[in-house]
């Protein structure tokens, strides 16, 4: 990336945190009040990011229903009972950082209902060895570069460099080394088959002994003469280090040139609609003192919860069985064996999980497994390995109707989701950031709801929408496993 475009990316970014900054500041209120409900209930403080993120869903909501209805936009909770965080606005900064999805994918706020969301690639800026000036150094689809040159090319040593291709009739080889300082003593050039080496005295001595040793000068011209020649398409590659010091203009050090890779996405609308007798409405409201809108907004906040949740793990779940995944895990077996006992075998299963997480680390070079979404009876065995498993609070308060947190094991998060298959579970990697992502979860407007409507029968009806974008980036940073004979 030249400094021009570099300048622009870099302030492309700085503006987008800026107008972020911008609207969590106008939307003070309901943020504030979000923060405070997550400190309450996850004694966590949530970040800016996160705080931006519904500030963008907030603006977006008020924008759109501006749109449809042009007219009055919200019944609006007010800042005396901004606290209640269950009808209308507030149940949009209520429900973003409530979400199972994100706290296993990165959540990326639209600020249009047709967008795109971004990762971070690394190229090579420069040739060094087999290493391609343009090609990926660590790419948010494959990881790191795996080649030997790759995992020297922050260093003084060349890997591979080519210096030409056989044809089954050349003998001799000769030119310039492209990093022209080489250290005395350090340079090898081979074949493949002969290896030409560097005795220190600008002599390179074959590995053959055939008689015929070639040459390299300080300044790097280097000559071999093969005792045979190299087969048609054979590779005459060396290796040598250089002193980069030598180099002028600072051609010696390599460069790595970073770049946003941005995929479009749009948001998918998820419309329901809410009907309700008004008699009912009164009588609840009378005998028990509840109003049933917002016991109708507070449910249907519940439903989008769940719909979020699940729509989002589907999709990692069907990354983690698809062909670009990590190598899956395998089948772990509880049963006890003659001679066994319950207590060891199901602690076996941990070796299962490492297993899972080093699949991921080899596929992508840059993950590992941090967390586990798991059924029923993966969950079972999971609770019982003590002194690994850490639970999340109190998990008898916790009402399951959707994936929601049981703890950590070793470390990672645990996701009970009760409608994924019983003995089957997912493992992957969330990064720290958007920039690092195996599926982004893309909001633009989580719920909004119409004003109530009574019709002339005294029927009440509510209309809500969500409308959110999933992109799966990284197959690779997701695999899977299953249990059996649990009984």
């Amino acid at each position: 990336m030249n400094k021009n475009l570099r300048a622009i990316v870099e302030s492309s970014i700085k503006e987008m945190q800026d107008r972020r900054m911008r609207l969590a500041k106008k939307w003070g209120l309901y943020v504030d009040a979000a923060a405070a409900y997550i400190q309450k209930n996850e004694n966590r403080t949530m970040t800016d990011f996160e705080k931006g993120n519904i500030a963008q869903c907030l603006d977006n909501a008020l924008f759109e229903t501006a749109l449809r209805q042009k007219s009055r936009i919200f019944e609006t909770t007010y800042g005396s009972d901004i606290s209640f965080l269950g009808i209308q606005l507030p149940v949009i900064a209520a429900l973003l950082p409530s979400l199972v999805l994100n706290k296993i994918g990165i959540v990326q706020a639209l600020d249009r209902r047709t967008g795109s969301v971004f990762f971070l690639d690394v190229q090579y800026g420069d040739n060094k060895g087999s290493v391609v000036a343009g090609s990926p150094m660590m790419s948010s689809i494959s990881g790191h570069d795996q080649t030997p040159a790759g995992r020297t090319y922050a260093s003084t040593m060349v890997e591979n460099e080519n210096l030409g291709t056989g044809n089954a009739s050349k003998t001799v080889f000769f030119g310039t080394l492209a990093y022209p300082t080489p250290v005395a003593g350090s340079v090898q050039i081979s074949n493949g088959v002969e290896t030409f080496v560097d005795n220190g005295a600008g002599v390179l001595v074959s590995d053959l002994s055939h008689g015929t040793n070639g040459t390299i000068t300080s300044g790097g011209a280097y000559s071999v003469t093969f005792k045979s020649a190299p087969s048609t398409g054979q590779i005459v590659y060396a290796d040598y280090q250089y002193d980069y010091q030598r180099i002028p203009d600072g051609q010696g050090v390599p460069e790595v040139n970073f770049s946003l890779t941005s995929s479009a996405l749009s948001a998918i609308d998820f419309p329901l609609r809410a009907k309700y007798a008004l008699g009912a409405a009164i009588d609840l409201e009378k005998a028990h003192g509840l109003v049933l809108e917002d016991e109708v907004v507070k449910y249907l906040g519940g439903e989008i919860k769940f719909e979020i949740d699940h729509y989002g793990i589907d999709l990692i779940e069907a990354a983690a069985t698809s062909s670009a995944a990590a190598a899956p895990i395998g089948a772990w077996s509880a049963t006890v064996g003659q001679g066994q006992e319950w207590f060891w075998v199901k602690y076996q299963f941990l070796d299962y999980l490492e297993k899972g997480s080093n699949n991921i680390l080899s596929k992508t070079l840059k993950g590992f497994g941090n967390f586990i979404v798991c059924g029923n009876d993966v969950k079972r065995v999971i609770v019982q390995l003590k002194d690994h498993f850490k639970p999340a609070g109190d998990l008898e308060k916790i009402v399951p109707t959707g994936p929601y947190e049981v703890g950590t094991l070793d470390g990672r998060l645990v996701i009970h989701d009760p409608f994924m298959s019983s003995d089957e579970y997912v493992m992957g990697f969330k990064g720290d950031n958007y920039l690092f992502a195996g599926m982004i979860y893309a909001p633009y407007i989580p719920l909004f709801s119409t004003p109530t409507l009574v019709t002339s029968d005294l029927v009440a009806q509510k209309g809500f929408l969500s409308a959110s974008g999933f992109k799966m980036v990284n197959e690779g940073m997701y695999t899977f496993g299953t249990i059996s004979g649990l009984g």
